[in-house]
């Protein structure tokens, strides 16, 4: 039903756009072209949701320290600060393209929003960990568990390009989950976020 109604909102969204385009004042013309892209953006984000909870990749066996491994050094190449706290080979059965795209988002936003990103994992009897810290400025208490909320952003300034659309957390949720593992956020307690990523023993 969202993927129909998102579908089906693109028709008058064109024809509110080509009306703009016959306005007058052009900072009037300018802001209700800005809030046109922005349902539009919306739009694509909710697509991209729908059709991630959607998808039925097949599992497979993959090193997962390989996999982080290859995330952090495409982001390094882009010019991101991005270390890998290189381990040992982890055999683990996931979706592999689900969950690479989850970690990149969650490394990606380290590097945006934090300045940086260090990302280790760990494994034990209870499972695995993948953790990403930064230096930046943390996120308030209040909203650690709110961010992963459908459309939610902490950045106010509406600016598509600095704050996203807000379902990129909700994304990486939905697959952590769908693995059978979970994502919690934290401040550090010398400053800067912590994100960590559970996926259980299998």
């Amino acid at each position: 039903m969202l993927a129909v109604i998102s579908h089906d909102l693109r028709t008058p969204l064109t024809t509110l756009r080509l009306r703009a385009e016959f306005i007058d004042d052009s900072d009037t013309k300018d802001r209700i072209l800005a809030t046109i892209d922005e349902m539009n953006a919306m739009i694509e984000a909710t697509l991209a949701f729908v059709r991630e909870e959607a998808a039925q990749e097949d599992t497979r066996i993959v090193d997962l320290t390989a996999l982080a491994e290859s995330v952090c050094h495409d982001l390094a190449d882009l010019g991101n600060d991005v270390i890998f706290e290189a381990g040992e080979s982890l055999p683990y059965p996931c979706r592999p393209v689900g969950l690479k795209r989850a970690l990149r988002n969650v490394v990606e936003n380290a590097a945006r929003y934090g300045g940086n990103a260090r990302v280790a994992i760990e494994h034990d009897d209870t499972g695995y960990r993948i953790t990403v810290d930064d230096d930046g400025s943390g996120i308030p208490e209040p909203e650690l568990g709110r961010v992963f909320e459908p459309f939610m952003r902490l950045e106010v300034s509406r600016n598509k390009e600095s704050g996203g659309i807000g379902l990129g957390l909700s994304i990486v949720r939905s697959i952590v989950r769908s693995h059978g593992g979970d994502i919690m956020l934290e401040n550090r307690a010398e400053g800067g976020l912590r994100a960590t990523i559970t996926l259980p023993n299998v």
